[in-house]
């Protein structure tokens, strides 16, 4: 570049003397300063724009319609007219004629009157003498459709306890209940055959003598078990009945029996 274009060159001409220009820098720092002035403008224009945008939309948005107060009407009441005090009162109304009184009248009594024999009472040990009916001999009594009452006593049942204070018990206890049904159970064939184990829970009543009823399957498992159960449960001796207040009283019992394979 000859010396007296140095003066009139600008910075971008300086930079790229000698290089080429058609790469696309120099075009990019040649109208960096329009681009600038237009981005200047549009970011300018675009804040203005959505500062302003609720003014716009309320010059758009149609009116609310006005508000139209309701006038409320006062009536004025009149003073009532003066009382005049020459007036006379009205008329009371029609009231019903009083009922109709019937005067009693005293009777006359008479002192000079003598008293009739037919009037006179007869004396008291006539009367206890007077038969108080009339006495004919065909009159009968027959007393045989005269029925007496008889008073039918409803048989109550004696209740059936769940729980007492003291609950029925096997004689010796439950180390001898345990003996006894290992001792008398023998396991069915069916079952053992079946390969059936388990548990069977029966339930019974003991009554005030310490006597088994009422045995009912709670719980069973098949093979013939639940039939053993009963058996065995039916050849126990009597039981020491269970008491409340210190009275035998009928409790019902549940009994667990375990079936297991290998014990007899």
């Amino acid at each position: 570049m000859r010396p007296e274009e140095i003066l009139k060159a600008e910075l971008d001409d300086l930079v790229f003397e000698g290089r080429n220009k058609s790469y696309g820098a120099y075009y990019l720092r040649k109208r960096y300063l329009r681009h600038l002035t237009i981005g200047l403008i549009v970011g300018t224009a675009v804040f203005m724009l959505g500062f302003s945008m609720p003014y716009i939309l309320k010059l758009f948005k149609k009116p609310a319609p006005p508000v139209v107060e309701k006038k409320i009407k006062i009536t004025e009441l009149s003073e009532p007219p003066p009382i005049d005090k020459n007036t006379p009162p009205p008329p009371p109304p029609d009231l019903p004629p009083p009922p109709k009184t019937v005067k009693f009248t005293p009777p006359i009594i008479k002192p000079d009157e003598e008293v009739r024999e037919e009037d006179v009472p007869p004396p008291i040990e006539e009367l206890k003498t007077v038969e108080t009916g009339p006495a004919s001999d065909n009159v009968e009594y027959d007393f045989s459709a005269v029925q007496q009452a008889t008073v039918v006593e409803e048989e109550v049942k004696p209740q059936i306890f769940t729980y007492v204070e003291q609950m029925p018990e096997f004689p010796g206890g439950q180390a001898e209940l345990m003996k006894y049904l290992q001792k008398n159970i023998r396991y069915p064939p069916a079952a053992r055959e079946n390969g059936i184990e388990g548990r069977v829970v029966l339930q019974f009543v003991v009554d005030e003598n310490g006597n088994i009823s009422d045995i009912v399957p709670l719980r069973e498992i098949g093979g013939g078990t639940t039939e053993e159960a009963i058996r065995v449960v039916k050849s126990m001796p009597p039981w020491k009945p269970g008491r409340q207040n210190g009275q035998p009283v009928k409790v019902y019992f549940k009994l667990p029996i375990t079936f297991k394979l290998g014990a007899e």
